[in-house]
């Protein structure tokens, strides 16, 4: 690379960068739209009456070819890095007027830019939603020819009236739309939460996932790319649940997503066995090419616990988060050894609110499938997804049956609860199965007559799965799976026994209702981190961060409200919610809040 000269920064006056960015809207024939949208922008900004007031700063640098205007993430040396109204970020937002710049990341050309782009896009953006200043990425940008670009000082960005809140708000959006890692999304609470949990990038780490690959998941993504970037993410499939958009973003992005391939008349554990294994190879082979010496596991149901390779990670130090109480039953009933594990699943924000949202999705999802026209209900389990189901359908109106394994214990009075699980399913048309468990498993179904449909609000397969069993071998394995158990008993498996709300084509909860569990997740990765660094001891687990708990539930309230979806939950819950996180043994909590 040829090192960048100094460059003598010309002052422009507001009328004069107007004509300069006129000139790029009327100077080309073939602008892209991105372009063309960023011109518009903010031609409008500077013909806005009141908009540009004395002592903005504006400045242009004029580069020869082969000049980096960037290095690393960090704007070069006598570009605009002394002038103070420019030292807002590491790049402070730049606007191509002529030439091209060619983007370099990994050692790849990966993208041109050229007149109508930005730079300093994402560093800048994160100024403005932050007011901190922090390294965003680590590309270079070389001129591949007689470049101009035009600066825009702080005072101009973090200027007054509705233009600069305009201007402010199109450049923030635009951060927010794109693939590229970076700590701001389309999900702003989580920034916020990432923004006061993150202490520094993870430049020894790799991250391994096991996870849904849904839209409003992305972001959480993005936000772990961040730390180590995409090629350093190995990510595992849950086939029931993978979009396919996501799924193609992820790859396009440089993230190295692993399927797993489900075969007929094969058990899901088995697919997922098989791919597990290919997963660990791919991240053995990464840690040998490169200088990674500790990784990071984001689990949902224990998969990634129950298969780590200990003898080919020797001398790597791990360290995780599990997000789903299935996971940690299975852990609790094993003898498996494991590393540091941050249980955000027995967390109070994630048992008693999350349920909330997720009964009501798997309710939408019966609605609009029309299976509660005309029917008796019964509700499997009675734990927090079943608590949440039963509210939900009785806002509809309905009077749904429940049983759970607790009911000998506390012999409830509501005449909707039932004894034993054959008096249920007898009582009802659809079962909505919330166990978490295989619930059907030594039941006597010769007690139970009739044609019956169940769903499973419940963990991939595993509610109805000794039922799942019977079924013949299907290569659609998420359609309707019908079993006849025997003479007198038919039964509909939706869904093909997965969990109803996840239909592969989009979001299975509403963005701004998962991303308090996204956030429960970043707050455990980022206590599992410091954990792992200040060498706390492995094969124990560790409550959720209550501090980290009681901010954020506080943020998504208030946002919530500030809504058309209300919260379900008030201030004053957030105390009773916090101190119902399960302890952990004698285990402190680890704290990762930074104000």
């Amino acid at each position: 690379m040829i090192a960048t000269k100094t460059k003598e920064l010309v002052p422009l006056s507001a009328p004069e960068v107007l004509v300069l960015i006129n000139g790029v809207f009327t100077g080309r024939d073939a602008l892209s739209s991105l372009a063309s949208s960023n011109t518009q922008a903010l031609r409008t900004f500077f013909v806005t009456p009141g908009s540009v007031t004395i002592g903005q700063a504006y400045a242009l640098a004029t580069y020869v070819k082969g000049d980096t205007i960037v290095s690393l993430g960090m704007i070069s040396a006598g570009t605009v890095s002394s002038p103070s109204d420019f030292s807002y970020a590491d790049v402070p937002l730049g606007f191509i007027i002529e030439g091209e710049v060619v983007v370099v990341k990994g050692g790849k050309a990966t993208k041109m830019l050229a007149a109508g782009d930005f730079i300093g896009l994402f560093e800048t953006s994160d100024w403005l939603n932050t007011h901190h200043k922090r390294n965003i990425g680590d590309w270079t940008l070389i001129t591949n020819s007689k470049t101009k670009i035009i600066y825009f000082g702080a005072s101009v960005l973090g200027g007054q009236g509705n233009a600069a809140h305009q201007l402010r708000n199109y450049l923030i959006g635009l951060a927010r739309s794109d693939q590229v890692p970076q700590p701001i999304t389309t999900l702003p609470l989580l920034d916020w939460v990432a923004s006061h949990t993150t202490k520094a990038r993870l430049s020894d780490y790799a991250i391994v996932a096991h996870t849904h690959l849904l839209p409003n998941n992305f972001p959480f993504f993005r936000h772990l790319a961040y730390l180590v970037g995409f090629g350093r993410m190995f990510v595992l499939e849950k086939p029931y649940s993978t979009v396919q958009g996501t799924y193609n973003d992820l790859i396009k992005s440089g993230c190295e997503v692993i399927q797993v391939r489900m075969e007929p008349g094969l058990p899901y554990e088995y697919a997922v066995q098989k791919s597990v294994a290919i997963l660990w190879t791919k991240v053995i082979e990464e840690l040998k090419k490169n200088d990674i010496t500790k990784l990071l596991l984001v689990d949902d149901g224990g998969d990634l616990w129950a298969s780590i390779p200990w003898e080919a990670l020797h001398g790597v130090s791990i360290c995780g988060v599990e997000q789903t109480q299935r996971g940690i039953t299975r852990l609790k009933n094993s003898h498996l050894r494991i590393p540091s594990i941050v249980n955000v699943a027995s967390s109070g924000a994630k048992k008693l609110v999350e349920s909330l949202f997720i009964g009501r999705s798997v309710v939408d999802k019966l609605f609009e499938g029309g299976h509660l026209r005309s029917k008796r209900i019964g509700i499997m389990g009675m734990g927090s997804i079943g608590a949440a189901v039963l509210a939900s359908l009785k806002k509809l109106g309905l009077q749904p049956l429940h049983y759970d394994p607790s009911y000998h214990h506390h012999m409830p009075a509501n005449t909707d609860a039932r004894a034993s699980i054959d008096s249920l399913f007898n009582d009802s048309d659809i079962i909505i199965g919330t166990t978490g468990t295989d619930s059907m498993k030594g039941v006597a179904v010769e007690r139970i007559h009739g044609h019956k449909v169940l769903a499973s609000a419940s963990s991939a397969d595993v509610e109805f799965s000794s039922l799942l069993k019977m079924a013949p071998a299907t290569t659609s394995p998420f359609s309707t799976r019908q079993v006849r158990i025997h003479e007198d008993l038919m039964v509909d498996i939706l869904n093909g026994g997965y969990p109803l709300n996840f239909d592969r084509e989009n979001n299975a909860t509403p963005s701004d209702d998962i991303v308090l569990t996204r956030c429960l997740l970043y707050i455990g990765a980022m206590q599992a981190v410091g954990l792992n660094d200040a060498g706390r001891e492995n094969g124990a687990m560790y409550p959720l961060d209550g501090i980290s708990q009681k901010k954020t539930l506080e943020r998504w309230i208030n946002e919530k409200n500030a809504s058309t979806n209300q919260s379900p939950i008030a201030i004053q819950d957030i105390d009773r919610i916090v101190s119902a996180t399960s302890p952990q043994t004698h285990i402190e909590s680890f704290h990762v809040w930074n104000d």
